[in-house]
């Protein structure tokens, strides 16, 4: 056990304090801003609320630059968390080893309300890519066939945003109806692949790795040792891949385990993240 776990409360009961949230990731930008200057822009705000893009000030070329998100959807809320508890707890040595910017709440409001969808009714992880948009409940909303707000948001910095990604993405999401957790990877590599391996350790050590062909309301024989490759939509994470984006992953922990566990599991994914250095 590390220190940084023996410092991780038993429980979480303020999973959805939009208040306590902005409260922490202040005080860890200042923390970090100690070790490594980091800025905290504000790219939009959806009624009131603010979607900030965190990144180091100065991108050092010779090293990987990496992009991790968060609450693209309001109730998978252990991302989020673990991304604020990742730059609360992150070592000068992991700060200063890669340009890793942060994109720690991408829907605000449904982050507030514990809704899978924005205050609108909109789904902000669809309708990237438009051609890809399927028919089926999730892409059916207003203006379907264009991003939400938040997603417009994003667009409006897309180059931007896939040069801070430009060797690697990852994004943090759950799935309310399962008791293990699995990634969706899009990688040109044979799997499970040494990136692939980093996330699964975590999964496997704080929530447990769902069988082959899935389990509980997630059956499909896409599903193999815990990876779902190659099989990207419409989603913020198919257009990075379409970007040319080399490793671009969607992290599920299963909200059916503890909220302890899950954040535990996903801040631990960042800092493998983080420390994952590919092949030469």
């Amino acid at each position: 056990m590390t220190e940084i776990d023996k410092k991780s409360p038993p429980d979480f009961p303020q999973l959805h304090d939009i208040g306590l949230f902005y409260e922490r990731l202040h005080a860890a930008v200042a923390r970090m801003n100690a070790i490594r200057p980091y800025a905290l822009e504000v790219l939009g705000q959806v009624e009131g609320y603010d979607i900030f893009l965190l990144f180091p000030e100065e991108q050092d070329p010779k090293k990987l630059s990496l992009l991790s998100a968060g609450g693209f959807h309001g109730e998978e809320p252990a991302g989020v968390w673990g991304i604020v508890e990742y730059l609360e707890t992150a070592t000068a040595d992991e700060l200063n080893g890669v340009n890793h910017s942060f994109l720690p709440l991408v829907n605000p409001t449904g982050f507030a309300a514990g809704t899978r969808l924005n205050v609108f009714g909109e789904n902000p992880n669809r309708s990237f890519v438009p051609e890809l948009i399927a028919d089926n409940s999730e892409d059916i909303y207003k203006n379907r066939t264009e991003p939400s707000v938040e997603g417009k948001i994003l667009m409006a910095h897309i180059d931007r945003l896939a040069t801070l990604a430009r060797d690697g993405f990852v994004t943090q999401h759950e799935d309310d109806g399962l008791n293990e957790g699995f990634i969706f990877l899009s990688e040109d590599a044979p799997q499970p692949s040494p990136f692939a391996d980093i996330f699964l350790a975590c999964l496997r050590e704080r929530v447990g790795i769902i069988k082959d062909g899935g389990a509980d309301t997630l059956i499909d024989p896409k599903l193999q040792n815990g990876i779902w490759h190659n099989d990207f939509d419409a989603t913020f994470e198919g257009l990075l891949t379409r970007k040319g984006i080399p490793r671009v992953v969607t992290t599920e922990t299963p909200c059916l385990k503890p909220a302890r566990a899950r954040i535990d599991c996903n801040r631990d994914m960042i800092r493998a993240f983080a420390a994952f250095r590919p092949a030469e």
